[in-house]
């Protein structure tokens, strides 16, 4: 994974470090919205209680902030991303022309920026282009 940073994604990533005292791994800006992904077992200290330090990056950075755990995993990576739903079970499988993707079983429906953000991530850490979620 080669992922480039621009100066302003830094600085994102280093107001996101100084609030939160997580250091963030990655971090993506999609329109309005600031995703930060941090490593396994850091997005509650990243929010903090009742989203006390992510009302403060939005305050800081005016955009809508979102948190999602790391995972080698991409069917894991997939969970974290549509929280609160439920993955109920999901695998990696090859489709046309070698294309990976995911199948995914999911109990409820997320939402769109949900399912966007899931292929985004997917996309950047492990070349997946489709996500077929039912």
């Amino acid at each position: 994974m080669n992922i480039k940073l621009d100066s302003d994604t830094i600085s994102s990533m280093n107001v996101f470090s100084d609030v939160t005292t997580v250091a963030p791994r990655d971090c993506i800006t999609n329109g309005d919205k600031i995703i930060f992904v941090v490593n396994q077992g850091q997005a509650g200290i990243a929010i903090g209680k009742d989203g006390m330090k992510i009302k403060m990056l939005h305050e800081m950075l005016k955009k809508e902030i979102l948190v999602v755990e790391y995972s080698d995993d991409p069917v894991k990576l997939l969970e974290n991303i549509i929280r609160p739903n439920k993955l109920i079970s999901g695998y990696v499988a090859n489709g046309q022309d070698s294309e990976k993707k995911i199948e995914a079983s999911v109990n409820g429906k997320p939402n769109y920026t949900k399912i966007k953000l899931a292929k985004l991530l997917m996309q950047r850490y492990f070349n997946i282009m489709s996500i077929n979620i039912r």
